[in-house]
């Protein structure tokens, strides 16, 4: 059972393919949209790619676990996806996740350019884990 974790951001979304069965996730990475539309035809393909059962996003609520600005629009493009892919939407708080994959990129010595391109893939990672660890 495939599971597809997404870092929803207005310019970059980072994926990642993580597998329920072995608790793993080592497929990640970001890219660039010009648009929704474009973004639902990515997520597809990687659903019918990947044989993906699960999706998660990651979902960036307040410190005080009120909903945020970009919470609210993760929400509402869900909302949208779900029907477009027919798969339930799991959420995860994600408060720190892109500011723990630039200290995780910092830390391999990745050059600066590097941490910009990847970090949301690596921050969709970091959401996969924890939706993993959740599941045990």
């Amino acid at each position: 059972m495939n599971v597809l974790g997404i870092d929803y951001g207005l310019k970059n979304v980072g994926f990642a393919i993580g597998e329920q069965i072995t608790n793993n996730c080592s497929t990640y990475f970001s890219k660039r949209f010009k648009n929704k539309k474009e973004l639902i035809k990515e997520i597809k393909n990687l659903i019918a790619e990947w044989d993906i059962n699960t999706v998660v996003m990651g979902l960036p609520l307040n410190i005080d676990n009120s909903e945020s600005e970009m919470s609210l629009e993760i929400r509402n493009f869900s909302i949208k996806l779900e029907k477009d892919i027919n798969i339930k939407i799991n959420f995860v708080d994600e408060k720190l996740t892109s500011y723990e994959a630039k200290q995780i990129m910092k830390d391999l010595n990745k050059n600066e350019k590097e941490i910009k391109k990847n970090n949301h893939g690596l921050a969709a990672k970091l959401i996969v884990d924890s939706f993993l660890r959740e599941k045990r």
